[in-house]
């Protein structure tokens, strides 16, 4: 296979985000992506991260001097929260690919600058939505898209945890709370599997576990211009959990508990539905309230596996093509802004005081 040309990348924020997470997803792309500098603040973070993924980094406290930078092609935005918009303009105006973490912005008014940025420097923004590729969400959706369950009228999401979470997330001054944090994933989900202008919002958000003052646990219910039903949870207080993914139709439903299995009941596609009337009459004694006609279910239980074969990481690979192939990336800024949108619209109907 013939080698590929590293992107070479500036790590903003040596934090869960940009050493937990992305270097190691950097080490599936098969040598696509290089971290040559990172920054942060507490240049012994700098020292861990180059000891752990590359020990020639050029290591920075200051973000302007990392964006000084002539070895940096691609900017990766994982500082705190409330910078993600103003260190990826910066990076923009350097002349700087930029990979945003999500939140890409924490208002509307920020996120439309962003996208006003990004307009100035076409082709150079990349928003970190990677979950967007989960495994269990895309073939989800190819189930649906079948048309084995019907006409899908409502669906609930999933994210619950129970945890005393004391760090920077839990509060308000950092931008934290459970909506920014695994609500701009969860938002997107809805928004694409809504297919369907939003209608209606309804959103509740509490603080019941976590030590800092920011919310905890959210539910948002979106109402489509189709009638669909999209019934998100996200919580750090449920100390019992619910299914990550439960989808009802009008001819069949699926759950997953775990995302490693789906499992399903829906009427057979083979059978053709009889045209029954109601009837004002009380139905017979000896018969009871039993269904007029047999129904043929189909149950089964598969593992996930979706004919894409896509992984969270792939969104890398994605990011790679896109810079050096020049395919187009396939989460847009508009998608981005939309995000952010609904995110304050919840936040704001929520009567959750900030």
């Amino acid at each position: 296979m013939k080698p590929f040309n590293p992107i070479k990348i500036g790590l903003a924020g040596v934090g869960r985000a940009g050493y937990s997470m992305q270097p190691i997803e950097v080490e599936k792309t098969e040598g696509r992506f290089e971290f040559v500098a990172c920054c942060d603040t507490e240049m012994e973070r700098c020292d861990k991260f180059a000891e752990k993924f590359n020990k020639s980094c050029n290591k920075y406290t200051s973000y302007d001097e990392m964006l000084k930078d002539p070895e940096v092609e691609l900017v990766s935005v994982a500082v705190r929260s409330p910078e993600h918009t103003e260190y990826s303009i910066k990076a923009l105006q350097a002349g700087k690919y930029v990979f945003c973490e999500k939140p890409i912005a924490l208002t509307l008014d920020e996120a439309l600058k962003l996208k006003a940025a990004s307009k100035k420097y076409p082709g150079k923004l990349f928003l970190r939505h990677n979950r967007r590729f989960e495994p269990c969400y895309n073939h989800i959706r190819e189930i649906m898209d079948s048309g084995i369950l019907g006409n899908i009228f409502q669906i609930r999401l999933r994210r619950n945890s129970y945890q005393r979470r004391d760090d920077w997330q839990t509060l308000i001054e950092c931008g934290g709370g459970m909506l920014n944090n695994w609500g701009p994933h969860i938002i997107d989900h809805s928004l694409h599997l809504l297919e369907s202008p939003v209608k209606k919002v309804w959103s509740r958000l509490r603080r019941v576990a976590a030590v800092g003052d920011a919310e905890d646990h959210l539910t948002v219910i979106f109402e489509g211009e189709n009638g669909r039903l999209i019934d998100m949870e996200i919580s750090g207080g449920a100390a019992i959990t619910e299914p990550i993914y439960q989808v009802y139709g009008d001819r069949g439903a699926l759950v997953s508990q775990d995302e490693k299995e789906l499992k399903m009941r829906y009427i057979d596609p083979e059978q053709k539905l009889q045209d029954i009337k109601a009837k004002k009459e009380s139905p017979p004694l000896d018969t009871g309230f039993r269904n007029p006609e047999k129904l043929d279910w189909i149950e089964k239980t598969i593992p996930v596996e979706p004919s894409s074969k896509c992984e969270t990481w792939h969104i890398w690979n994605h990011m790679y093509d896109a810079i050096r192939n020049g395919v187009t990336f396939p989460i847009t800024i508009d998608e981005g802004v939309e995000v952010v949108k609904y995110t304050e619209m919840v936040r704001k109907g929520s009567g959750f005081e900030r």
